[in-house]
């Protein structure tokens, strides 16, 4: 991927990908082919290397991530425990003075 966004020069406007956090941010200024300024969704503006971002999915291999992401989270859920009879009460006794 490092080497499909170094023969490609990002450019202002275009959306990437954080590798590391898989967060998206806009490119907002390219201050070298190896370092770009980006603006993520929370506000931050901060400097980032080309081989720390990635370009985004396309729709289709969002959906397919998004498919596999959910296949895989239930998984790896706890099978629900079923309750057949309600639970008896703990009694206890005070002790006779």
């Amino acid at each position: 991927m490092t080497e499909c966004l170094e023969a490609t020069m990002l450019r202002r406007g275009e959306i990437v990908v954080e590798r590391l956090t898989g967060k998206r941010a806009i490119v907002i200024k390219v201050v070298s082919p190896e370092e770009v300024t980006c603006r993520f969704g929370d506000g931050r503006l901060e400097e980032r290397f080309t081989f720390e971002l990635e370009p985004p999915l396309s729709p289709f291999g969002s959906l397919v991530s998004f498919f596999f992401a959910s296949l895989l989270s239930r998984l790896y859920q706890s099978p629900a425990t079923s309750v057949t009879a309600p639970p008896r009460p703990t009694l206890v006794r005070a002790n006779a003075l």
